[in-house]
């Protein structure tokens, strides 16, 4: 598995499109995907994950591509890769495998996407991650572009939302780990998976990071309406209440298709990052 943002959204969870799992390089040192160099060589480390303590995983594919930088644009191959995989909490877990990208000549923003293929996966659903970033200066206000794409072939409403989800960095601290180990609360691996899950859950479901005070975030269009195959562009743009704002503020953009009744669908999203110089 993949930070894979589809999937934690369908289980009800807050994401970024920050992927934690892609990483560029440049010279050996990382460096953010915005902004990026025009013809130009990047190593990409994608990390993969095994959710099982049993079964390894020897010959995972690992397809990385690039998009346009927005929601459900159109993909173009990288390069494919294969990693072997160790079982959860031994030394070849999680394994890292590495991809040479020349970005494209013509300047702009872009998305990179990893997929994992493997014959015997028990849930192929957290196989595929996204990262599509953009850094933006708080010039009073921020503005950014993206392009929608409706790569369905009947024609579809969308509408956006954003918020202020960042990873938690709670499970990194000793506290987070010490609720998991009463064996009497989490006597087997599966609980403990089941429990850290349900905490997740109550800690960062989707809808419990809005917009914070002093912010206004623009979206427009706000919804639109597009046919099979047409693309238009949407903007954002972000401005803080207070002008003596100094750091980096993080923001989400997620875009759904809506279907019959209330049911909706996510088609993708971008992180979008306000900064000043």
């Amino acid at each position: 598995m993949i930070y894979a943002q589809y999937y934690l959204m369908a289980q009800g969870l807050a994401v970024t499109w920050d992927n934690p799992d892609i990483t560029l390089f440049d010279g050996g040192v990382p460096v953010p995907v915005s902004p990026i160099l025009p013809d130009h060589a990047y190593e990409v480390r994608v990390r993969v994950w095994n959710g099982s303590y049993s079964a390894p995983a020897v010959g995972v594919k690992v397809t990385l591509s690039q998009l346009s930088f927005g929601i459900g644009t159109l993909s173009v191959p990288v390069g494919e890769a294969v990693v072997d995989l160790g079982v959860k909490g031994t030394p070849d877990h999680p394994a890292f495998t590495y991809f040479t990208w020349r970005t494209p000549a013509e300047p702009g923003h872009y998305c990179l996407q990893a997929h994992l293929h493997w014959h015997d996966d028990a849930n192929p659903d957290n196989n595929l991650g996204q990262d599509n970033v953009m850094v933006g200066v708080a010039a009073s206000p921020a503005r950014f572009t993206f392009t929608l794409r409706n790569t369905a072939a009947v024609r579809r409403h969308f509408v956006f939302e954003a918020d202020s989800y960042r990873p938690d960095s709670r499970p990194c601290d000793p506290e987070y780990e010490q609720q998991f180990a009463d064996r009497e609360r989490t006597p087997t691996r599966i609980a403990e998976s089941r429990a850290r899950w349900e905490w997740a859950r109550r800690t960062q479901a989707y809808g419990m990071f809005p917009i914070p005070r002093g912010w206004s975030v623009r979206i427009t269009p706000a919804d639109t309406v597009l046919d099979s195959g047409e693309e238009t562009i949407v903007e954002v743009v972000i401005e803080p209440d207070d002008p003596d704002f100094s750091g980096t503020a993080t923001f989400n953009v997620h875009g759904f298709a809506l279907g019959p009744g209330e049911a909706r669908e996510l088609v993708g999203g971008v992180t979008l990052k306000v900064a000043t110089t």
